[in-house]
């Protein structure tokens, strides 16, 4: 079996402390703590994650309590685009491959192996024996293919579409028996194995019958959270076992799941997982000092630097253990509406489409005050759609950055004609229009809130007027990918050791390419530099068609610089990820890229 592997800088990096940042936590602390095998907190009070020490063994049984600030938006896999959603979907869900929790390597999952062919063009899976849905029904090769049509066909709306497409083509999936699958490309792809294959089943049994009968565009309401729980079937480690808006979604153990430990106990561990729905990150952390969720930093709320003076002396009053994960590796910044057929007025558009004018609003986001005062110290300044410890990262970004600089932002609008005409205080454009623009976020997000009114008071400074408003999450999302009636939204992505699972954020097709998504034809020049450099074209980069990672070095680097250079986004800084978990909890073992926290190891904790 031939197994695509990471550069082992990876690994040292990830693991490696990173630099603690004044603010709420101490400069130097006193205590360092450190676990049992010698892995060691940078902060003092936290416990570190020792991903050598591999999993401990559990047993069944048991229940844990999470909170979630938002309600799932669907149930459904295929079409699920943020975090409230796939956090339970991912658990509803297993595909061929995944990463490794400790080492981040790929290995198998659904698939017991898999084998390169000798042109690199293809890879050939063989299925574990005995595969189940959770309805008990076989999962079949079949059912890989069936998804693969799923996400590929037109009228389809799935953040895996972008995925599957190599070059020009789509991926081709092939069933060779019931247990051997062949996925093809086109062209040498360096995630032929992962993210191409990364794709989860679709039930044939249950989905065919409908998409047939009605279309497959059915498929974008399937499943939505108004379903019959009963009807949804998956192949990961739990089932939803009841869903109550705006209240709660319970998952059940999947006693059809595949996976066992190293002493052959089934997992899941745990019989039920609660996500219960909360107002804002402030509710869940007075239902974890209450003892009514077992973990706080999961998911969707956020263990923020604050939180740390609240939390760090009480854990044996409270029977909880913190822990340092490390630098999250998700994004976090503030994107502008450069769409031209969206419904926002066309001078509002003109400004986001003028580099000046981005460039200055980029000069205005102070990143340390930022951390300083919103994050206590707990977070890392951020440049860059790639994190800083995987191997893809361009080490000049912070250099290559617009710095925080108010005055060259006045200047820069002065430049353009932006300036007061009439006195009231606030800049117009040449043609009288005030440069006054909405910015949006979530509301439940308090540190996203923070960095909005931040932004908007620095703004107001030169005579900028930001319109802040912070709204829910779930209506923000469906702005940005659907109706586009935005301005400038503050909003981050999950992250990724390998850059190319944005495949459908970068490239000018993307279905999450914020600023303009789904172009059939790259609208702007360095956008089209971009797609060139993505896709193998560009006669002097290449970051994803091929294998050679120092050719896709130089690639990604190429693209760190156009994206900081254009900056149809502002990158803001990255939060320290921190955890607190009830000490009657095992096997806290999660890492800070967002498909590998806590949420995601479900299946591994367990009741000591």
């Amino acid at each position: 079996m031939r197994k695509l592997t990471l550069l082992s800088a990876v690994l040292a990096l990830l693991l490696a402390p990173a630099v603690l940042f004044a603010g709420g936590a101490p400069e130097e602390p006193d205590v360092i703590d450190v676990d049992e095998e010698g892995a060691v907190s940078q902060f003092e009070g936290l416990v570190a994650i020792d991903h050598d020490a591999g999993w401990d063994l559990g047993q069944q049984g048991g229940s844990m309590t999470v909170a979630s600030t938002s309600d799932p938006r669907t149930f459904n896999a295929w079409i699920a685009a943020e975090t409230s959603s796939t956090d339970i979907t991912n658990m509803l869900h297993s595909a061929m491959v995944r990463r490794n929790q400790h080492t981040l390597e790929i290995e198998p999952s659904m698939a017991e192996s898999w084998e390169i062919g000798d042109d690199d063009l293809s890879v050939t899976f063989t299925l574990r024996e005995g595969l189940r849905w959770s309805d008990g029904q076989p999962v079949t090769a079949d059912d890989f293919v069936f998804s693969s049509e799923i996400v590929t066909h037109p009228d389809v709306e799935s953040n895996y579409t972008s995925g599957q497409m190599v070059g020009d083509e789509f991926a081709e999936w092939e069933a060779l028996d019931d247990r051997t699958v062949r996925v093809s490309v086109t062209e040498v792809y360096a995630g032929l194995v992962y993210p191409v294959s990364g794709l989860p089943p679709a039930p044939r049994h249950m989905l065919e019958p409908i998409l047939r009968e009605e279309g497959f565009a059915a498929m974008n309401s399937h499943w939505g959270v108004d379903t019959d729980i009963d009807s949804i079937v998956g192949t990961g480690p739990f089932v939803v076992g009841d869903y109550v808006p705006g209240q709660r979604v319970i998952l059940e153990r999947n006693d059809y799941y595949w996976e066992s430990d190293d002493a052959g106990t089934q997992l899941p561990y745990l019989d039920e997982v609660e996500f219960t729905v909360v107002p804002d990150n402030d509710t869940a952390l007075q239902r974890f000092l209450a003892g009514e969720i077992d973990v706080y930093g999961s998911g969707s709320s956020a263990f923020r630097g604050e939180d740390y003076a609240v939390l760090v002396d009480r854990q044996e009053e409270l029977g909880v253990t913190l822990y340092d994960i490390g630098p999250a590796a998700s994004t976090q910044f503030i994107t502008f509406n450069q769409n031209p057929d969206s419904p926002v007025d066309d001078h509002v558009i003109e400004w986001m489409n003028t580099l000046e004018f981005r460039q200055a609003m980029a000069h205005l986001v102070d990143r340390q005050t930022l951390i300083d005062n919103i994050a206590f110290g707990f977070g890392y300044p951020q440049y860059s759609f790639v994190p800083q410890f995987s191997p893809f990262y361009w080490e000049g970004a912070p250099e290559a950055a617009y710095e925080y600089n108010p005055d060259r932002a006045a200047d820069l609008l002065d430049e353009i004609g932006y300036v007061d005409r009439n006195g009231d205080g606030w800049r117009q454009d040449p043609d009288g229009n005030r440069i006054s623009f909405r910015l949006q976020t979530n509301s439940d997000n308090s540190q996203r809130v923070g960095i909005g009114e931040a932004f908007a008071q620095e703004a107001a400074e030169i005579g900028v007027q930001v319109n802040f408003q912070p709204g829910d999450f779930n209506a923000i999302v469906g702005q940005l990918t659907g109706g586009y009636d935005w301005d400038a939204i503050i909003i981050g992505l999950t992250g990724s050791v390998d850059p190319i699972s944005g495949a459908n954020v970068y490239p000018s097709s993307g279905n999450l390419h914020m600023i303009e998504p789904l172009q059939e034809e790259p609208r702007r020049d360095w956008e089209r530099e971009v797609d060139d450099v993505w896709f193998g074209r560009h006669p002097q980069y290449n970051a994803n068609y091929t294998l050679d990672e120092d050719e896709r070095a130089a690639g990604y680097r190429r693209l760190q610089e156009i994206w900081i250079e254009q900056i149809p986004w502002v990158y803001t800084y990255n939060p320290a990820r921190m955890a607190g978990v009830d000490n009657r909890l095992a096997n806290i073992m999660p890492q800070p890229i967002n498909d590998y926290n806590v949420v995601s190891i479900l299946h591994r904790i367990y009741e000591r």
